[in-house]
């Protein structure tokens, strides 16, 4: 009976803001890392996304030179931690989405995680050292799709305890990496850079997954360390 009537007031407490301010969060974030700009200015081929500078930044003579030192795979961790949010959170039953939201979040997961690959696909690539980090990331996130009832086992407190971690720190290292090559890209551009409305959109957007995390967190419903 304890069981029922604990599941019961989970149902019951489905309509709650929390969830819906947690996946908000989670599609903004992955629209500022994914595809939206970081460096934003006229012509197009000058726009830079997030996965874009993760490349970029290798070509500038600062950092080819080795006077600034640069870690490119920065600009990627937010679109990492949101596509690995993504089936972690839509599948806990803590949050009780439906199954129509639970299959498109799957489904989003996968070019998501397909844009943490570098430009050119081919076996020697994604399997070098410089690429290979990024290959595992990717298979990771689709690993996850395809075991999709895996994290519906996990405890959801100590779940989202721990991606409120990585909720915090990915939008915070991105930006300090992005702030430590604006002087650099400035220069190649030849006039200033300033962060787009991707930079932004991912902040904000981690920002409001962590206050939905947060909410859920402290949820009454559940048993203390389920």
């Amino acid at each position: 009976m304890p069981e029922r009537l604990q599941k019961g007031d989970i149902r019951k407490g489905a309509p709650r803001a929390g969830r819906w301010v947690l996946l908000g969060g989670c599609l903004l974030a992955a629209a500022g890392a994914s595809f939206a700009p970081w460096v934003d200015r006229p012509p197009a081929a000058l726009v830079l996304t997030a996965p874009d500078l993760a490349e970029f930044v290798k070509f500038l003579p600062e950092v080819r030179s080795g006077t600034l030192p640069v870690h490119r795979l920065l600009f990627l961790l937010p679109l990492f931690v949101v596509t690995l949010s993504l089936p972690l959170v839509v599948m806990s039953p803590r949050m009780a989405y439906a199954l129509w939201v639970r299959r498109l979040a799957l489904a989003l997961v996968v070019p998501l995680a397909l844009a943490l690959l570098p430009p050119v696909w081919s076996p020697s690539v994604l399997l070098s050292a410089e690429f290979r980090l990024q290959t595992m990331a990717c298979v990771l996130c689709l690993a996850l799709v395809v075991a999709s009832r895996w994290p519906r086992h996990l405890p959801p407190r100590p779940l989202l305890a721990f991606l409120l971690c990585l909720w915090l720190a990915a939008p915070l290292l991105a930006l300090w990496q992005f702030w430590t090559v604006q002087a650099a890209v400035a220069s190649a551009y030849d006039s200033p850079i300033f962060a787009g409305w991707g930079a932004w959109a991912t902040a904000i957007g981690c920002g409001l997954m962590v206050v939905g995390g947060l909410v859920e967190v402290w949820k009454p419903g559940i048993r203390p360390g389920a």
